[in-house]
């Protein structure tokens, strides 16, 4: 009986030691470049037409290679795990652990086209070994970019946890998100190298809504923005594709970054580096679809000119404007002049005075608040002094156009010959001015304030013109002085102008 039981075994025994030897000849053909081309295709064809009783000792010669070998020969071992999980799929889901197993230790390798190859393996055992869990595949290496110090081994365990999220059907979101945080102390880490490829995991974690939190969000898009500052080239590109995978993934939470990020791509989408720039700009463009905020942005001073003359609005205040409009506070059409109190008229003499000594007044009827706010910084044309009118001036020429008529208040104050007339006459205009508008326009608060002025009791008038009310007396005499100084460069100017002629 035993005998029976044996004969079995010994004739099924010699077929896994053939392939084992077939193998390892092939694995050293490959180091030599003349036979490189036929030990990687027959090593093609064994892993596709392996059984399942064949599988196991195959990957335990694959698993036999070591840094001693030659870069070849570690790249064509990398290059099997992709052929055999494509080729078997769920077959190999007993033999998964061996597998990363085997894909860890190559991540160490210093060459770049082995851990190219590791990548490329991880996602096609990703995507093709869906039996056993994701966490089979994405937990060593996940401790691997935890723990290791190495950088390659970071570098390489980040870009194949990357791929392998990207590329696996159910990648278990709900446990991605646990290890966000463990990720973001990593790309937080001075002293931590590869802060590109972990800004990759991030970003493969957020597209497949391991973000969907307020939580990750309030230090994942903080995180990313400051990452766009990096020194290094790669990382600012790392971190603004996982700006726009944030963005693009999880558009309903991430309106109230939308802001910020916008800002902070717009400063730095003029890189040096051609590649970063478009990627900038891809996420620029991401983010800006975002919906949920107000995207209307402040006008230039240019545009908002423009629309102060189109609507007659006063900067971002159009209601200052429509009430002042409601309220009738329109300069009129008229031309005449009414007298200020009940005494006769101003006669020929004055008229022409008081239009040389008021040179603002415009013909044209329909001026509005912008083209009234321009009269404050402008020269009028017709000015016969080279000084710019203060804002107190147009105030003070219809004081002049007082002075010079027969007004009873300046009369009483002229005979009485005291040294204060011309402040007392200002105080008496001020007071009958706030009185009067107070009253009118529903009072003042206070500083000071241009409105639209027209009083029938007074025998001045301009159509153009505003008074500026100030209920400050102290501000009044210094405005005096002002004017006074104001007086005198007119007086020397007028002497010269006169020597010149």
């Amino acid at each position: 009986m035993s005998f029976k039981n044996r004969s079995p075994t010994t004739i099924l025994q010699p077929q896994p030691q053939d392939l084992k030897q077939r193998v390892y000849t092939c694995l050293n053909k490959l180091a030599d470049r003349d036979t490189l081309a036929v030990a990687s295709a027959e090593l093609d064809s064994i892993a596709r037409n392996l059984t399942s009783d064949s599988i196991s000792p195959f990957l335990n010669c694959l698993y036999g290679t070591d840094s001693s070998s030659k870069s070849p020969v570690r790249r064509q071992c990398v290059c099997l795990l992709t052929l055999l999980s494509r080729s078997h799929g769920n077959a190999l889901s007993p033999h998964l652990s061996k597998m990363v197993s085997t894909l860890s230790r190559r991540l160490r390798d210093p060459d770049s086209a082995v851990r190219s190859a590791c990548v490329e393996a991880t996602a096609a055992m990703s995507s093709h070994i869906t039996k056993p869990p994701f966490s089979v595949l994405s937990k060593p290496l996940i401790e691997m970019l935890v723990v290791e110090q190495d950088v390659n081994s970071q570098v390489g365990a980040a870009m194949c946890l990357a791929a392998a999220i990207d590329a696996a059907p159910d990648p278990e979101s709900e446990q991605l998100r646990k290890v966000l945080p463990k990720l973001g102390k990593l790309v937080r880490n001075e002293s931590f190298k590869a802060k590109a490829a972990v800004f990759g995991v991030i970003g493969s974690v957020a597209s497949v809504g391991g973000a969907g939190s307020k939580g990750v969000l309030d230090w994942l898009v903080p995180c990313a923005v400051d990452a766009l500052s990096s020194e290094d080239w790669a990382t600012r590109k790392a971190a603004a594709e996982a700006l726009g995978k944030v963005a693009m993934a999880e558009k309903e939470l991430t309106a109230e970054y939308k802001s910020a990020c916008v800002v902070a791509l717009e400063n730095k989408r003029f890189d040096k580096v051609k590649i970063v720039r478009e990627t900038f700009n891809r996420s620029l463009d991401l983010w800006k679809e975002v919906p949920g905020v107000c995207e209307v942005s402040a006008p230039s001073q240019s545009d908002s000119s423009s629309v102060e003359a189109g609507n007659g609005s006063f900067g971002c205040f159009p209601s200052v404007t429509k009430s002042v409009d409601d309220a009738g506070f329109r300069t009129p059409q008229s031309k005449k002049v009414v007298p200020t109190s009940r005494s006769p008229p101003l006669d020929a003499s004055t008229k022409p005075t008081a239009k040389k000594e008021t040179p603002l007044r415009s013909n044209n009827r329909n001026w509005n608040i912008s083209d009234f706010s321009k009269l404050d910084r402008t020269k009028p044309s017709d000015c016969k002094t080279e000084i710019a009118e203060p804002r107190k001036s147009l105030f003070f020429k219809a004081y002049d156009n007082i002075k010079n008529s027969d007004l009873g208040v300046m009369e009483s104050r002229e005979i009485g010959g005291s040294g204060d007339s011309r402040l007392e006459t200002k105080r008496i205009l001020f007071a009958k001015v706030c009185d009067e508008n107070v009253q009118k326009y529903g009072g003042l608060k206070s500083g000071s304030r241009v409105v639209p002025f027209h009083d029938e009791n007074l025998d001045f008038y301009d159509k153009n013109a505003a008074v500026e009310v100030d209920e400050n007396p102290k501000e009044v005499e210094d405005l005096s002085l002002i004017r006074e100084q104001l007086a005198q460069i007119e007086d020397q100017q007028s002497n010269l102008l006169n020597l010149l002629q």
